[in-house]
């Protein structure tokens, strides 16, 4: 009697846990796939906003770049710390670059992030002229004798 009141008992909690379990699944199901859409449209504007912030920094850092050739004071001792912000520069533009093509390769082909990776882009863009125009401005124009001569005679003005 015992093995019996246990088997319908065992078979009467199996259906209960059946049907409960079906239940749970169907309708966590659709509340999954409702929050893997939001989810994933949470990643997709948080992408959109990391590349933004991203280019928006590195025009920041151009803009940086930009005021050291407009410095009129500076010293050949300058030269070191000239050079090593030159330095961080390149070496950051390449980092810059192998990220875009990394984050383009990977969605690109979705149709992903196009207008972001465009402004991405044109950030890198202008940040190398910077730097090279420094390179160029400061470190190399400074020294040349027919542009400091013409300094001279364009300040005398």
């Amino acid at each position: 009697m015992y093995f019996a009141d246990t088997t319908i008992l065992m078979t009467t909690t199996l259906d209960k846990i059946q049907k409960e379990a079906v239940k749970s699944y169907t309708s966590n199901s659709k509340l999954s796939q409702e929050e893997i859409i939001n989810n994933l449209l949470d990643e997709i504007n948080a992408r959109k906003k990391k590349y933004k912030d991203l280019a928006k920094g590195i025009n920041y850092l151009s803009h940086l770049l930009c005021k050291i050739t407009w410095l009129d004071d500076l010293k050949d001792s300058d030269d070191v710390l000239i050079h090593s912000i030159i330095g961080m520069a390149k070496a950051s533009d390449k980092k810059y670059r192998e990220f875009l093509a990394r984050e383009r390769k990977a969605f690109v082909p979705k149709g992903l992030f196009k207008e972001e990776f465009k402004l991405l882009k044109e950030a890198i863009e202008n940040h190398k002229e910077s730097y090279v125009d420094v390179s160029n401005i400061v470190l190399d124009l400074r020294k040349d004798e027919e542009f400091l001569k013409l300094s001279q005679v364009i300040d005398e003005l």
